[in-house]
């Protein structure tokens, strides 16, 4: 449903997201959904709710997500230093009510809902 979907570092402790949907609509859906919900996102991300910030930015239909990062130290064992391959498990991220796709209690499918362009 999105026409791009991204990762990157915002800051040296947290990570930021950006969703890109074709138009007014589509956004709308899917925020309407909870699909990205704050709790919707931590769980496929794993972090805590409170942790997580969603903004959605209509005039560009967009949503802009930041956490922080799982080792804020970016220590040796870091494999994506950048954060930018950090967005996959939102791909998983089903949108209740669209067909292909099963309710957020039931977990992500096999078809992403959110999916790169």
């Amino acid at each position: 449903m999105a026409l791009i979907v991204k990762s990157a570092n915002a800051g040296a402790s947290w990570l930021t997201f950006d969703i890109e949907f074709p138009d007014a609509a589509v956004l709308g859906r899917v925020t309407r959904s909870g699909a990205l919900a704050p709790a919707a996102v931590a769980r496929v991300l794993r972090v805590e709710p409170a942790d997580v910030y969603v903004f959605i930015i209509e005039p560009l239909n967009s949503v802009k997500i930041t956490v922080p990062r799982r080792d804020p130290r970016c220590g040796q064992g870091e494999r994506d230093f950048d954060g930018v391959q950090q967005f996959v498990p939102l791909l998983a991220l089903p949108v209740p009510g669209e067909a292909g796709t099963e309710t957020a209690a039931e977990g992500p499918t096999a078809a992403a809902a959110v999916a790169v362009g």
